[in-house]
Protein backbone atom coordinates (compact mmCIF):
# COMPACT_ATOMS: atom_id res chain seq x y z
CA UNK A 1 0.00 0.00 0.00
CA UNK A 2 2.83 2.66 1.19
CA UNK A 3 4.68 1.46 -2.09
CA UNK A 4 1.74 1.98 -4.80
CA UNK A 5 1.30 5.51 -3.29
CA UNK A 6 4.81 6.51 -3.38
CA UNK A 7 4.23 5.75 -7.08
CA UNK A 8 1.48 7.22 -7.26
CA UNK A 9 3.07 10.32 -6.19
CA UNK A 10 5.99 9.89 -8.33
CA UNK A 11 3.40 9.57 -11.26
CA UNK A 12 2.05 12.44 -10.58
CA UNK A 13 5.43 14.39 -9.87
CA UNK A 14 5.99 13.33 -13.20
CA UNK A 15 2.79 14.56 -15.33
CA UNK A 16 3.68 17.95 -13.91
CA UNK A 17 7.29 18.01 -14.76
CA UNK A 18 5.97 16.46 -18.59
CA UNK A 19 3.74 19.55 -19.34
CA UNK A 20 4.89 22.61 -21.37
CA UNK A 21 6.90 24.89 -19.92
CA UNK A 22 8.13 23.25 -16.78
CA UNK A 23 11.02 24.14 -15.15
CA UNK A 24 13.84 22.15 -13.30
CA UNK A 25 13.47 23.90 -10.39
CA UNK A 26 9.40 22.84 -9.48
CA UNK A 27 10.70 19.34 -8.69
CA UNK A 28 10.99 20.80 -4.92
CA UNK A 29 7.47 21.23 -5.21
CA UNK A 30 6.99 17.34 -5.25
CA UNK A 31 10.13 16.91 -2.64
CA UNK A 32 12.48 15.46 -5.08
CA UNK A 33 15.13 17.21 -3.89
CA UNK A 34 16.99 16.88 -7.16
CA UNK A 35 20.96 17.03 -7.59
CA UNK A 36 20.78 17.26 -11.17
CA UNK A 37 17.83 18.15 -14.05
CA UNK A 38 18.74 16.62 -17.90
CA UNK A 39 16.99 18.61 -20.44
CA UNK A 40 12.81 19.40 -20.06
CA UNK A 41 10.79 16.53 -20.77
CA UNK A 42 9.74 16.84 -24.05
CA UNK A 43 7.32 14.27 -26.51
CA UNK A 44 9.97 11.04 -26.28
CA UNK A 45 12.71 12.16 -24.34
CA UNK A 46 13.67 11.22 -20.64
CA UNK A 47 14.16 12.43 -17.51
CA UNK A 48 16.83 11.32 -15.35
CA UNK A 49 17.12 11.78 -11.89
CA UNK A 50 19.33 11.34 -8.98
CA UNK A 51 17.92 11.42 -5.41
CA UNK A 52 19.63 12.30 -2.71
CA UNK A 53 21.24 10.70 0.45
CA UNK A 54 19.01 10.55 3.77
CA UNK A 55 21.31 12.59 4.83
CA UNK A 56 21.30 15.38 2.33
CA UNK A 57 17.06 15.57 2.39
CA UNK A 58 17.36 15.96 6.56
CA UNK A 59 16.06 12.31 7.03
CA UNK A 60 16.96 10.12 9.88
CA UNK A 61 17.40 6.92 8.52
CA UNK A 62 15.72 3.89 10.46
CA UNK A 63 17.24 0.63 11.67
CA UNK A 64 16.01 -2.53 9.46
CA UNK A 65 17.45 -5.06 12.01
CA UNK A 66 15.87 -2.53 15.15
CA UNK A 67 12.71 -2.88 13.29
CA UNK A 68 12.51 -6.54 13.40
CA UNK A 69 13.55 -7.04 17.33
CA UNK A 70 10.81 -4.93 18.33
CA UNK A 71 8.07 -7.08 15.98
CA UNK A 72 10.10 -10.20 17.63
CA UNK A 73 9.34 -8.94 21.06
CA UNK A 74 5.60 -7.49 20.01
CA UNK A 75 3.95 -7.71 16.93
CA UNK A 76 3.32 -3.98 15.18
CA UNK A 77 6.03 -2.39 16.95
CA UNK A 78 7.92 -2.84 14.13
CA UNK A 79 5.81 -1.11 11.45
CA UNK A 80 4.95 1.99 14.46
CA UNK A 81 8.95 2.36 14.70
CA UNK A 82 8.89 2.66 10.89
CA UNK A 83 6.10 5.46 11.40
CA UNK A 84 3.61 6.85 8.12
CA UNK A 85 0.12 6.24 8.02
CA UNK A 86 0.63 2.50 7.00
CA UNK A 87 2.82 1.84 9.87
CA UNK A 88 0.60 2.99 12.21
CA UNK A 89 -2.49 1.13 10.83
CA UNK A 90 -1.08 -1.99 10.22
CA UNK A 91 1.37 -2.09 13.40
CA UNK A 92 -1.85 -0.96 15.85
CA UNK A 93 -3.88 -3.81 14.37
CA UNK A 94 -1.01 -6.85 14.42
CA UNK A 95 -0.69 -5.19 18.21
CA UNK A 96 -4.11 -5.71 18.79
CA UNK A 97 -4.25 -8.98 17.66
CA UNK A 98 -1.55 -10.03 19.23
CA UNK A 99 -2.84 -8.79 23.09
CA UNK A 100 -5.98 -10.98 21.81
CA UNK A 101 -4.56 -14.04 20.93
CA UNK A 102 -1.97 -13.90 24.34
CA UNK A 103 -5.11 -13.39 26.29
CA UNK A 104 -6.96 -15.96 25.02
CA UNK A 105 -3.85 -17.97 25.44
CA UNK A 106 -3.55 -17.54 29.08
CA UNK A 107 -7.16 -17.72 29.39
CA UNK A 108 -7.44 -21.24 27.64
CA UNK A 109 -4.57 -22.54 28.91
CA UNK A 110 -5.64 -21.66 32.81
CA UNK A 111 -9.22 -23.11 32.04
CA UNK A 112 -7.38 -26.20 31.20
CA UNK A 113 -5.22 -26.36 34.00
CA UNK A 114 -7.79 -26.02 36.61
CA UNK A 115 -9.71 -28.55 34.90
CA UNK A 116 -6.76 -30.88 35.06
CA UNK A 117 -6.36 -30.11 38.77
CA UNK A 118 -10.36 -31.65 39.01
CA UNK A 119 -9.59 -34.59 37.23
CA UNK A 120 -6.25 -35.41 39.13
CA UNK A 121 -8.66 -35.09 42.75
CA UNK A 122 -11.36 -37.07 41.05
CA UNK A 123 -9.03 -39.79 40.07
CA UNK A 124 -7.47 -39.78 43.64
CA UNK A 125 -10.55 -40.63 45.35
CA UNK A 126 -11.92 -42.84 42.88
CA UNK A 127 -9.11 -45.07 41.46
CA UNK A 128 -6.53 -47.26 43.70
CA UNK A 129 -3.95 -48.39 42.53
CA UNK A 130 -4.49 -51.04 45.77
CA UNK A 131 -7.78 -52.15 43.94
CA UNK A 132 -6.67 -52.58 40.49
CA UNK A 133 -3.99 -55.46 41.66
CA UNK A 134 -5.56 -56.47 43.99
CA UNK A 135 -8.22 -57.98 41.17
CA UNK A 136 -5.46 -58.76 39.13
CA UNK A 137 -3.63 -60.91 41.55
CA UNK A 138 -6.24 -62.56 43.34
CA UNK A 139 -8.51 -63.23 39.95
CA UNK A 140 -7.43 -62.39 36.62
CA UNK A 141 -3.74 -63.88 37.73
CA UNK A 142 -5.62 -67.24 39.43
CA UNK A 143 -8.16 -67.96 37.25
CA UNK A 144 -6.58 -67.22 33.65
CA UNK A 145 -3.96 -69.95 33.56
CA UNK A 146 -1.21 -67.57 31.73
CA UNK A 147 2.18 -69.05 31.61
CA UNK A 148 3.34 -65.64 32.00
CA UNK A 149 1.65 -65.47 36.00
CA UNK A 150 2.93 -69.52 36.74
CA UNK A 151 5.55 -68.13 39.46
CA UNK A 152 2.61 -66.72 40.87
CA UNK A 153 0.78 -70.28 40.81
CA UNK A 154 3.00 -72.31 42.87
CA UNK A 155 2.29 -73.01 46.64
CA UNK A 156 4.00 -70.41 48.50
CA UNK A 157 5.05 -68.01 45.93
CA UNK A 158 1.99 -66.52 45.95
CA UNK A 159 3.50 -62.85 47.00
CA UNK A 160 6.80 -63.49 46.12
CA UNK A 161 9.30 -60.77 44.03
CA UNK A 162 8.98 -62.85 40.65
CA UNK A 163 5.05 -62.87 40.98
CA UNK A 164 4.64 -59.08 41.36
CA UNK A 165 7.51 -58.86 38.71
CA UNK A 166 5.44 -61.00 35.91
CA UNK A 167 2.34 -58.67 37.14
CA UNK A 168 4.05 -55.50 36.35
CA UNK A 169 5.30 -56.81 33.23
CA UNK A 170 2.16 -57.45 31.74
CA UNK A 171 0.67 -54.58 34.01
CA UNK A 172 3.02 -51.75 34.27
CA UNK A 173 0.68 -49.18 35.62
CA UNK A 174 3.03 -45.51 36.58
CA UNK A 175 2.88 -44.03 39.47
CA UNK A 176 -0.18 -42.15 40.71
CA UNK A 177 2.22 -38.87 40.50
CA UNK A 178 2.93 -38.84 36.51
CA UNK A 179 1.36 -38.10 33.70
CA UNK A 180 1.35 -41.54 32.22
CA UNK A 181 -1.25 -42.25 34.97
CA UNK A 182 -3.66 -40.56 34.18
CA UNK A 183 -3.38 -41.62 30.38
CA UNK A 184 -3.67 -45.37 31.19
CA UNK A 185 -6.43 -44.94 33.43
CA UNK A 186 -8.81 -43.31 31.17
CA UNK A 187 -7.59 -44.75 28.06
CA UNK A 188 -6.35 -48.29 28.39
CA UNK A 189 -9.27 -50.80 29.20
CA UNK A 190 -6.98 -53.28 31.08
CA UNK A 191 -6.55 -50.49 34.04
CA UNK A 192 -10.45 -50.66 34.59
CA UNK A 193 -10.06 -52.79 37.53
CA UNK A 194 -9.22 -50.02 39.70
CA UNK A 195 -12.09 -47.75 39.66
CA UNK A 196 -13.93 -47.80 43.06
CA UNK A 197 -17.25 -48.16 40.89
CA UNK A 198 -16.32 -51.06 38.36
CA UNK A 199 -18.29 -54.04 39.46
CA UNK A 200 -17.22 -57.32 37.63
CA UNK A 201 -19.55 -58.81 40.52
CA UNK A 202 -22.68 -57.96 38.40
CA UNK A 203 -22.20 -61.16 36.16
CA UNK A 204 -22.03 -64.45 37.85
CA UNK A 205 -19.33 -66.48 38.33
CA UNK A 206 -16.98 -63.59 37.01
CA UNK A 207 -14.10 -65.55 37.42
CA UNK A 208 -15.04 -68.31 35.16
CA UNK A 209 -14.74 -65.90 32.33
CA UNK A 210 -10.96 -65.55 32.91
CA UNK A 211 -10.49 -69.74 31.93
CA UNK A 212 -7.70 -69.18 29.18
CA UNK A 213 -7.50 -65.46 29.42
CA UNK A 214 -3.75 -64.07 28.07
CA UNK A 215 -2.52 -60.27 28.42
CA UNK A 216 -2.69 -60.11 24.72
CA UNK A 217 -5.92 -60.81 23.78
CA UNK A 218 -9.05 -58.79 24.24
CA UNK A 219 -11.25 -58.87 27.36
CA UNK A 220 -13.01 -61.57 27.73
CA UNK A 221 -16.69 -61.38 26.87
CA UNK A 222 -18.84 -60.19 29.53
CA UNK A 223 -16.00 -58.70 31.22
CA UNK A 224 -16.97 -54.50 31.58
CA UNK A 225 -14.34 -52.38 30.42
CA UNK A 226 -15.77 -49.14 31.95
CA UNK A 227 -17.32 -47.58 34.96
CA UNK A 228 -19.51 -44.45 35.00
CA UNK A 229 -16.56 -42.50 37.14
CA UNK A 230 -14.23 -43.50 34.31
CA UNK A 231 -16.22 -42.32 31.62
CA UNK A 232 -16.98 -39.06 33.86
CA UNK A 233 -12.74 -38.66 34.28
CA UNK A 234 -12.83 -39.31 30.83
CA UNK A 235 -14.93 -36.37 30.08
CA UNK A 236 -13.06 -33.74 32.07
CA UNK A 237 -9.77 -34.50 30.01
CA UNK A 238 -11.61 -34.41 26.67
CA UNK A 239 -13.03 -30.91 27.95
CA UNK A 240 -9.28 -30.18 29.33
CA UNK A 241 -7.91 -30.97 26.02
CA UNK A 242 -10.32 -28.74 24.34
CA UNK A 243 -8.75 -26.08 26.11
CA UNK A 244 -5.43 -26.85 25.86
CA UNK A 245 -5.70 -27.43 22.05
CA UNK A 246 -7.26 -23.95 21.66
CA UNK A 247 -4.53 -22.25 24.04
CA UNK A 248 -2.01 -24.20 21.38
CA UNK A 249 -3.91 -22.52 18.42
CA UNK A 250 -3.59 -19.19 19.83
CA UNK A 251 -0.06 -19.94 20.65
CA UNK A 252 0.72 -20.50 17.00
CA UNK A 253 -1.40 -17.42 16.13
CA UNK A 254 1.34 -15.72 18.39
CA UNK A 255 4.50 -16.95 16.18
CA UNK A 256 3.23 -16.63 13.19
CA UNK A 257 2.31 -13.06 14.00
CA UNK A 258 6.15 -12.03 15.03
CA UNK A 259 7.26 -13.76 11.71
CA UNK A 260 4.93 -11.76 9.77
CA UNK A 261 5.35 -8.52 11.35
CA UNK A 262 9.40 -8.78 11.76
CA UNK A 263 9.25 -9.42 7.69
CA UNK A 264 7.06 -6.64 6.75
CA UNK A 265 8.97 -4.24 9.33
CA UNK A 266 11.75 -4.57 7.45
CA UNK A 267 10.05 -4.22 4.12
CA UNK A 268 8.06 -1.12 5.62
CA UNK A 269 11.91 0.38 6.99
CA UNK A 270 13.77 -0.38 3.92
CA UNK A 271 10.72 0.87 2.10
CA UNK A 272 10.77 4.40 3.87
CA UNK A 273 14.87 4.37 4.58
CA UNK A 274 14.34 4.16 -0.44
CA UNK A 275 11.73 6.14 -0.37
CA UNK A 276 11.06 8.55 -3.32
CA UNK A 277 10.76 11.73 -1.34
CA UNK A 278 14.51 11.48 -0.94
CA UNK A 279 15.30 8.90 1.65
CA UNK A 280 17.49 6.07 0.06
CA UNK A 281 20.90 5.36 -1.16
CA UNK A 282 20.73 7.27 -3.95
CA UNK A 283 18.38 5.05 -6.12
CA UNK A 284 17.92 5.82 -10.04
CA UNK A 285 14.30 7.01 -11.63
CA UNK A 286 13.74 7.43 -15.31
CA UNK A 287 10.64 9.21 -16.65
CA UNK A 288 9.87 8.58 -19.86
CA UNK A 289 6.87 11.10 -21.53
CA UNK A 290 4.95 10.66 -24.42
CA UNK A 291 2.85 13.79 -25.64
CA UNK A 292 1.87 13.66 -29.54
CA UNK A 293 -0.75 11.65 -31.41
CA UNK A 294 -2.43 10.70 -28.24
CA UNK A 295 -5.31 12.44 -26.09
CA UNK A 296 -4.21 10.61 -23.08
CA UNK A 297 -0.82 11.72 -21.28
CA UNK A 298 1.08 8.57 -20.23
CA UNK A 299 4.40 8.42 -18.02
CA UNK A 300 6.52 5.34 -18.02
CA UNK A 301 8.50 5.15 -14.77
CA UNK A 302 11.71 2.88 -13.82
CA UNK A 303 13.64 2.04 -10.97
CA UNK A 304 17.26 0.80 -10.27
CA UNK A 305 18.75 0.70 -7.05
Amino acid sequence: MFRGLSVALLVLAASALALPGARCGEMNEFRLNARRCVGMVTDGAEFEETLTSPAASGHTEKSVAGAMLLSAAIPGLGQIYAGGTRGYVVGGTMLAVDVLAVSQYFSNNGKGDDIKDNYERFAADHYGRDRFYGYVRDTVVVYSGYDGFSSCTVPGEYDSAECWDSINDEFPLSEQDDALFYEQIGVEDKYVFGWDDWDPYYYDNHEDLWYGWAPFDAFPNGIPTSSPNKDKYNDMRTNADDYYSKADRFACIMVIGRVVSMVDAAILVKLRNTDLAGLGSNPRLTFDAKLSGDPNFKVALKMRF
